[in-house]
């Protein structure tokens, strides 16, 4: 009689421990087992989360720019993160039309207990280096944000355009973007959907590189909220003023 073993130590039902029939559907239980497990890795292995001290960033690593390489604060209590744009973000053209698109990756902020988070909510892309010789480049971005759990608001548009030089048909410069999102105080602030659309044609030679100094940087406001116990502290030593203020006036 055939006998069947999954992994080592589960076994099937008895109904499939018989030949032919029986053994396949055994290893078809075995293989849906074996997806399962490798879908469940993927996904975990996408979505990853980062605590920032005053806030948490999930995201989805699945894009080209991978994992965020940066984190900043300035005065105002504004503080930050952002990816590294990689060089793979790129089109180039020697006459014909050529497009490419790139995900942003998604992601997720969320306060950590004790903290506060307000915007404006910032985003900046840039500055993407590009060359034409005769021909031209253009990009632009596309996303959607969701506030707290609010409606989607969509929003997009062509990246600036800086010409740094300009001369006997070449013309060089960057592509750079920033982005508000003029919100008040939130607990989750979510990005999603975003796509980096280059374009590149005509001429000799037409191109959009990025470079290791390229960032994708998003900034907003975090405070500290103080704790229960602090309230009342102030609270009391609010009363004992009070008392003594009160005191010297009858004693006056």
């Amino acid at each position: 009689m055939l006998r069947c073993n999954m992994f080592g130590h589960l076994r099937c039902p008895a109904v499939c421990c018989k030949p032919n029939i029986y053994a396949r559907y055994c290893m078809k239980l075995k293989s849906t087992a074996v997806a399962v497990f490798g879908l469940l890795a993927a996904l975990s292995a996408q979505a990853t989360e980062v605590d920032y001290g005053s806030f948490k960033v999930n995201y989805d690593a699945s894009t080209v720019f991978g994992s965020p390489t940066l984190s900043f604060s300035s005065s105002g209590d504004v503080v930050g993160f952002g990816w590294t744009v990689p060089t793979d973000v790129q089109v180039l053209s020697l006459g014909s039309l050529v497009t490419a698109s790139f995900d942003l990756p998604s992601f997720t902020i969320t306060a950590n207990s004790g903290w506060a988070l307000s915007g404006g909510v910032n985003g900046f892309l840039g500055n993407l280096v590009y060359n034409e010789l005769g021909g031209s480049t253009a990009a632009s971005v596309t996303g959607s944000v969701v506030v707290d759990g609010s409606p989607a608001f969509p929003f997009g548009g062509a990246l600036d355009k800086v010409v740094l030089s300009s001369t006997s048909g070449l013309s060089t410069g960057y592509y750079s973007g920033s982005y508000s999102a003029p919100v008040g105080a939130f607990n989750s602030f979510s990005f999603s959907g975003g796509s980096l659309s280059l374009q590149a044609s005509g001429g000799v030679f037409s191109s959009i590189i990025g470079q290791p100094q390229n960032e994708l940087r998003v900034s907003l406001v975090a405070v500290p909220v103080p704790e229960p116990e602090t309230y009342a502290l102030l609270l009391a030593g609010l009363g004992v003023m009070a008392l003594l203020f009160s005191r010297r006036r009858q004693s006056s």
